[in-house]
């Protein structure tokens, strides 16, 4: 059973590698074609296309080298996916916030369940990893 929870576990970092990578790979080569879908003006300027690849693009990157670590260091996966699973909630609850603040749109809501689903799917490999049992020193 133990090989199944690691496995679901390898599958669901390779999902978020896959993910990130794509994102970092969307918001670094084509960051103003990006952000036109939510009906953002892209002026092209070469601050805003900075901010988009650096801010957005470099997160992203970041968590894809996260996830790519987690799947080749296999002692790091538990640690790799808490990062995932911290920096993918708090897109959620900032979406949850904008929804709140700024209103509700059918785009943000299709945003949400996408990114509601993956960290659904991030917390439960968190929780299907099989943990080893600590090993306790001898007294002396």
């Amino acid at each position: 059973m133990d090989t199944a929870r690691l496995w679901f576990a390898r599958i669901v970092m390779l999902y978020a590698l896959l993910i990130f990578c794509y994102l970092a790979f969307v918001f670094i080569l084509h960051p103003l074609e990006n952000i036109e879908r939510f009906g953002v003006s892209a002026t092209g300027s070469t601050d805003f296309t900075a901010f988009l690849r650096v801010c957005v693009g470099g997160l992203f990157l970041g968590m894809a080298i996260t996830a790519f670590y987690g799947l080749v260091v296999p002692a790091r996966l538990v640690a790799a996916l808490w990062v995932i699973v911290l920096f993918d909630g708090c897109i959620v609850a900032l979406r949850l916030l904008g929804i709140a603040i700024d209103g509700v749109t059918p785009l943000q809501l299709t945003e949400l369940r996408d990114e509601g689903v993956s960290w659904l799917f991030f917390v439960a490999a968190l929780i299907a990893h099989p943990r080893t049992k600590p090993e306790f020193a001898a007294s002396a």
